[in-house]
């Protein structure tokens, strides 16, 4: 399931289905496809659905009028919106990132490429850089649209980067989320790391990080964090954003404030949001805290305070007017093919870590 939001509509996605959901009023339509990411343009008109197999639909809002439909090459991983509305950056699962005009027939140009699969892409609001996030941890800044120019990379992550976004109240930095169950803010045209955020400190069920690692460990996988799966941030002030994660199978929702004062960056856990089932998508809009649950078909909405406090909660139900068959999430697998193998061999690496811990033991 998939979640988008803005002031006028909240729109959640099902399998083939997307109810728009907009001044009390469900509009639900059936789209053909199993819907794998969608996105609201900057301007608010329009809706980008990328839909399996290998198709992008781009629709009016809030009318749910189809506008444009195309037929991609490859199966591909992320859609975003670019600064111009009618510019659309397809990230595909072969590394590629073309790009789409929905005023043109003249589409699908690839604009560049990774060695890895590609998570997520983004544009600068100055329209000068193209980031893409990637399987391999990398973060890479092109020039845009000379993408073949390589500004600088943005690394230090130690698995996978699945989130990336600017910073709310201040763009000029970045923030991304990793499989390392870690949350980094940096200056993205420097390349340089400015803050830190370690998850894993502010986990207390530890037999949920034991049962992580001993599933991956089953599969020739070591890790050491959970995985950071949902990543939103919204502006509280000039000088704080608040930013809300998910981590896989905890049943708490994280929110972080992060301050920026002179240079300096001020990062905290403020608050811990417990939820019934692990949520389908997470989206901050403005100081609103929308979280899409797939078991009930339903959506949460939390609504902050400037001083960091849930002031007020509501609850939203989707796809009422259609028999769509609740489900529960489990992105284990999903999950686990975005880690990579230190060893081609599983028992290799169990033989080479029994070595290892006895190595340990003796010293």
């Amino acid at each position: 399931m998939n979640l988008a939001v803005n002031d006028t509509v909240i729109v959640a996605a099902k399998g083939n289905f997307v109810d728009c959901y907009s001044n009390s009023n469900h509009n639900v339509i059936d789209t053909g496809g199993n819907i794998t990411d969608m996105v609201i343009s900057n301007d608010d008109k329009y809706l980008g659905l990328l839909l399996d197999p290998k198709q992008l639909q781009v629709y009016e809002l809030p009318q749910m009028i189809l506008k444009k439909t195309f037929i991609l090459p490859r199966s591909a991983s992320k859609i975003r919106f670019g600064v111009e509305n009618t510019h659309l950056f397809v990230a595909d699962k072969t590394g590629d990132v073309l790009f789409y005009d929905t005023s043109s027939d003249e589409s699908g140009v690839k604009l560049l490429g990774h060695l890895s699969l590609l998570l997520n892409i983004l544009q600068s609001k100055d329209s000068k850089y193209l980031i893409t996030s990637d399987r391999d941890e990398k973060i890479k800044v092109s020039h845009y649209p000379n993408t073949y120019s390589i500004l600088t990379y943005c690394l230090g992550h130690k698995e996978f980067v699945n989130h990336i976004e600017f910073l709310p109240h201040d763009e000029r930095y970045l923030l991304s989320s990793s499989g390392d169950g870690t949350i980094k803010c940096w200056d993205y045209i420097k390349g340089h790391l400015c803050s830190n955020i370690e998850t894993k400190n502010d986990i207390q069920d530890d037999l949920l990080k034991d049962e992580f690692k001993n599933l991956m460990d089953s599969d020739g996988i070591e890790v050491d964090s959970l995985p950071i799966v949902h990543l939103s941030s919204s502006q509280l002030n000039n000088t704080t954003s608040l930013i809300a994660a998910t981590i896989h199978s905890i049943k708490e929702i994280f929110i972080y404030s992060l301050e920026t004062t002179n240079l300096k960056f001020y990062n905290k856990l403020c608050n811990k949001i417990s939820i019934e089932n692990f949520p389908a998508s997470i989206i901050f809009h403005k100081l609103s805290l929308y979280v899409l649950d797939s078991t009930r078909n339903n959506i949460n909405v939390y609504k902050f305070s400037e001083n960091q406090n849930i002031i007020s909660t509501n609850i939203i139900d989707m796809f009422v007017s259609k028999n769509i068959a609740f489900d529960k999430i489990n992105d284990f697998e999903l999950i686990k093919v975005l880690f990579k193998r230190k060893f081609d061999n599983v028992q290799e690496y169990q033989e080479r870590k029994k070595r290892r811990l006895g190595g340990n033991l003796l010293n």
